[in-house]
């Protein structure tokens, strides 16, 4: 038991022992029938202080009962109700689970915000135009002191709450935009190695999500080559930025390659024009075959893009390999746009910064754009996630800030296969989801626009804080009153006949029938928190609220001027921070003062006093960059090799794996030949049972053999046994 409940059990012994000791006192002294007439209520003070016989006998009794029934009492098993006992938590209940400290908020609750501590994730569940922007969102990130990552889909969080985060909290404050000039920088290639020795693993790990095994057989398999294609380009396109001759030859064919995804599209269409070389030779370039067979005569590309890129040369059918060329494209055509291209052409933020400095980066796609953008979001979230669960905070000091992902619209990316089998464990690395979805069939539809059932489940399970807004579909109307649990009540019946009478029964009834929740007030919402009793709070809107429309203050002189012309101009005040206990300086403005009403917060943000400015991206930029990258008279390109060469492998040990790859060509395309035999003389065997004019049977047996027929001129090699130092080459 808690101090508190101590203390209570102890004076209600104390009193009840007074009481017992004068009923104690009048049958200890056989005058039992004298007590209704001679008992008041000081009776027991003056028997103790005057000490009449047995007084005190009588107090040490009565209180030896009166204690043993207070403590004994709680410890009495209780009767079980017969259909549960659900119901709201109470102001007791509230203040057990912790949520008046710091962390997510998550409502309010007898008008204080409630916020939800520790490592632990929030979901809310809520339709559109709902509110979830000015109960949950909004008033978090003009809370949160440390790191956040906002998908912004109306950039309308970027516009309210980028100058306040910036100005008032100190922090590095960045927009991605991709369909605007007006945008931060990310390059996802950025965050790949090229030198490290697991080069191929980060590879690997980006290109999964780019072409990911999912689908039907025939489509893994092109996407399997698409893959090995993709790495050996980037490869290719990191040994050329990386020798003197690569660059000689970029320069001279005017070529404006660079290690970023429009660059790797770019390489793959191959070179267009020609070159004297040797003062006696002419190369001439036309298509990505012919580009390859040259840069590798030119010991211009190292083995380990040969060795990736050999899987699709070898390939024998032109429709197999234009296949494997469409699956490889497809992803990346998108890249090809102006704006895209300008805001994925360099890094303005760092993911590896995020907990080790105090950054907020928004990703603003607006609404007309949601559908071009669902590649570029995925790959945004998987990739961050991925950086960020290399290193846990124990083993390195400097990273010393958590950081708040704020996933609105969460399915708006489609599948993020990274989150949902990293979400058990990312807790541990200070990585807190804030998952904002619309409905429970939003998260449950099929992958890639959902998470199936299955994966729903896992995600919801990990979100030990859960907020429900009023649902709008009777299923997740259900699902949320089946969540509440249900109460034993009464259920009286009478007999109206001759005779009367009547009975009483138990009968079970949900906290919340789903009728009543789908007619929630608009202002209500419900929490459930793991080992708690649900909430039903209201929403913590942002503009009703004069704490947090001090905060816009602090960043708006038009809105400070709503209280006087003396709060217009910055005036800084030193305060103390009760939690700290020390001096920092504010923006003056005046304590209870007016709230803003919504034209004036409108007309703030509309004049950009809410939010930061943006840097304008233009091709001036990459032109400058391009210049400097392929100038021969820098210090770098002096550092360069004049080709490429394989500092970590010896020429006899390549050979061997190319040995040991050709062998495992060869077994796989004779287990694939005796697959194919099986298959057509089962196929056979069955046409000769059908009546069907031959011309029929030929088309039968030609159509069944294409994905075969392509299988077998493009078998995909294992490259993880070929990395392995340790393997066994010999013949």
């Amino acid at each position: 038991m808690k101090k508190s409940q101590v203390v209570f059990l102890v004076i209600i012994a104390l009193v009840l022992g007074y009481f017992l000791a004068s009923v104690l006192f009048f049958g200890l002294n056989h005058s039992f029938k004298k007590l209704p007439k001679l008992w008041y209520a000081g009776i027991t003070f003056d028997m103790l202080i005057n000490g009449w016989s047995k007084a005190y006998l009588s107090y040490f009794l009565a209180n030896f009962i009166s204690f043993t029934l207070a403590f004994l009492l709680p410890l009495l098993p209780k009767k079980q109700s017969l259909h549960g006992d659900a119901r709201f938590a109470n102001a007791s209940d509230v203040k057990k689970m912790d949520l008046y400290g710091d962390g997510i908020i998550i409502g309010k609750f007898q008008n204080r915000l409630l916020r939800f501590g520790g490592q632990q994730f929030v979901s809310l569940g809520a339709p559109t135009r709902s509110g979830k922007g000015v109960g949950i969102v909004i008033p978090n990130l003009l809370e949160w002191k440390e790191s956040a990552v906002v998908q912004d889909i109306k950039q309308e969080c970027f516009d309210f709450t980028s100058g306040y985060r910036e100005k008032i909290l100190g922090q590095k404050v960045y927009l991605f935009d991709p369909f605007n000039k007006r945008t931060h920088r990310y390059n996802p290639l950025a965050y790949i190695d090229m030198n490290s020795d697991n080069a191929d693993g980060q590879l690997t790990d980006f290109a999964n999500i780019l072409y990911p095994m999912t689908g039907d057989s025939t489509t893994q398999f092109f996407n399997q080559l698409a893959q090995n294609l993709f790495i050996g380009i980037c490869y290719i396109v990191h040994d050329l930025l990386n020798s003197k001759g690569g660059i000689l030859l970029l320069k001279n064919l005017n070529v404006e390659i660079d290690f970023t995804l429009y660059g790797i599209l770019q390489m793959s269409e191959g070179f267009k024009g020609e070159i004297e070389f040797g003062g006696d030779r002419k190369i001439v370039f036309k298509a990505f075959d012919d580009t390859y067979n040259v840069l590798a005569e030119l010991g211009l590309i190292g083995k380990k893009a040969q060795m990736r890129c050999q899987s699709y040369f070898k390939i024998d059918s032109d429709n197999t390999k234009s296949g494997v060329m469409s699956s490889f494209n497809a992803p990346l055509m998108m890249f090809r746009n102006d704006n895209m291209r300008l805001a994925t052409s360099a890094n303005d933020f760092d993911f590896r910064d995020l907990r080790k400095k105090k950054i907020t980066i928004y990703i603003g796609i607006t609404p007309d754009q949601l559908a071009n953008a669902k590649l570029i979001l995925n790959i945004f979230w998987q990739q961050l996630i991925l950086v960020n669960t290399k290193e846990l905070p124990q083993a390195n000091p400097d990273l010393k800030y958590k950081v708040l992902l704020v996933m609105d619209e969460f399915t708006a990316p489609g599948y993020l296969s990274i989150y949902l089998k990293s979400i058990s464990f990312i807790a541990g690395y200070w990585l807190r989801s804030l998952m904002i979805y619309q409905s429970g069939s939003q998260l449950e539809a099929n992958q890639p626009d959902g998470y199936g059932r299955e994966g729903a489940k896992t995600l919801l399970t990990n979100h030990a804080c859960q907020i429900f807004y009023t649902p709008r579909e009777q299923e997740d109307a259900e699902k949320i009153s089946k969540i509440l649990g249900t109460k034993t009540i009464k259920n009286r019946s009478r007999n109206l006949g001759q005779g009367g009478g009547g009975s009483e029964s138990d009968t079970g009834r949900a906290l919340m029938l789903a009728q009543e929740l789908r007619e929630m007030p608009f202002e209500n919402e419900l929490i459930t928190i793991d080992n708690g009793k649900p909430i039903m709070a209201k929403k913590a809107f942002y503009y009703s609220d004069s704490y947090f429309m001090n905060k816009f203050k602090e960043v708006s002189p038009s809105l400070r001027a709503i209280d006087g012309g003396e709060y217009e101009k910055e005036q800084y005040e030193e305060i103390i921070d009760k939690k700290t206990k020390k001096s920092q300086k504010r923006i003056k403005i005046k304590q209870n003062g007016k709230i803003p009403s919504r034209s004036q917060l409108e007309k703030a943000i509309q004049n950009g006093e809410t939010n930061i400015k943006v840097p304008l991206q233009n091709m001036a930029n990459i032109k400058s960059y391009f210049k400097e990258l392929y100038d021969d008279e820098s210090e770098r390109f002096e550092k360069l090799p004049e080709i490429v060469r394989e500092l970590n492998e010896e020429q006899d040990e390549y050979e061997k794996k190319l040995r040991l790859q050709r062998d495992k060509d060869e077994a796989a395309k004779i287990a694939q030949t005796q697959y194919e035999q099986e298959q057509s003389s089962k196929a056979n065997q069955s046409v000769k049972n059908i009546d069907t004019d031959p011309t029929e049977e030929e088309t039968i047996n030609e159509n069944d053999s294409d994905v075969e027929q392509m299988k077998q001129n493009a078998t995909c090699p294992n490259f993880d046994e070929l990395a392995d130092e340790n393997q066994d080459y010999s013949e």
